[in-house]
């Protein structure tokens, strides 16, 4: 009966807002809130959440005394820490789950400035506080999250595509039939223009040849801009990946 009565309870918690699916975007609720080395108020305190660094990457749940702890990103430090469940509301882009790579973006390269400082090093500042590395750009809005992370080297990926990987790899994304359409004009005009087989009287486009894939569900982006390899293979030449508008 007892198994009965928890599975009923976890069916009403799901239907009410939803399962958490591990990572994920949180959000904290309270001011000056303590993060701690482990679960527990008896844990060595490793940081606190500032008012506006209060954002943060949520890798999983446990329960100590009763209370729900969360392992989280710590958000301006290297590794991660805990923070109470008290103050902590999830699926915080839009009140709703957000998508897997929308998260794992930030999980990568860090929410706020200092995470990715302390990830990768110090870096070069531009006026806005935006961090230049070698072909690796992260960009900031007002709020200091990050909003735009640009690479232009292998090494890293944004929805499983990387830096020099074929085209054809995109066709592995999550997108309407629609959207496969499109891709597929778009990579068969950019593979005639580059062998010189396209017509004459055939509309060139300047600049930088790309497809862009929108995620229906949180609305971010990812610019593939094309380009060709030593060996003249079409390839992924760069990647901007971007956040909705007001929502770094």
């Amino acid at each position: 009966m007892k198994k009965v009565i928890v599975l009923l309870w976890l069916l009403v918690m799901c239907g009410t807002a939803w399962c958490a699916n591990y990572p994920e975007l949180g959000v904290c609720t309270g001011t000056n809130v303590r993060l701690r080395e482990d679960p527990g108020t008896d844990s060595r305190i490793i940081g606190k959440i500032e008012e506006r660094r209060h954002v943060f990457v949520l890798l999983g749940e446990t329960w100590v005394d009763g209370q729900k702890w969360y392992e989280i990103e710590h958000p301006t430090q290297e590794g991660t820490a805990f923070i109470s469940g008290r103050y902590v509301q999830y699926g915080w882009y839009y009140n709703k789950p957000t998508g897997e790579d929308f998260v794992k973006v930030r999980q990568v390269f860090g929410i706020f400035p200092e995470k990715a400082e302390a990830l990768f090093g110090k870096a070069k500042r531009d006026k806005f506080g935006n961090l230049n590395y070698d072909k690796l750009i992260l960009r900031y809005d007002d709020e200091d999250m990050l909003h735009q992370v640009q690479i232009e080297k292998r090494g890293y990926e944004l929805a499983g595509i990387r830096v020099g990987d074929p085209l054809t790899k995109l066709y592995d994304l999550d997108m309407s039939e629609d959207a496969r359409g499109i891709l597929e004009d778009v990579i068969h005009d950019f593979n005639d223009i580059t062998s010189g087989e396209h017509d004459d009287d055939e509309e060139v486009i300047d600049g930088p040849e790309g497809w862009t894939y929108t995620n229906p569900d949180t609305g971010e982006s990812i610019f593939f801009q094309f380009g060709t390899n030593s060996k003249g293979e079409a390839v992924i030449d760069m990647m901007i990946w971007t956040s909705p508008e007001g929502q770094g």
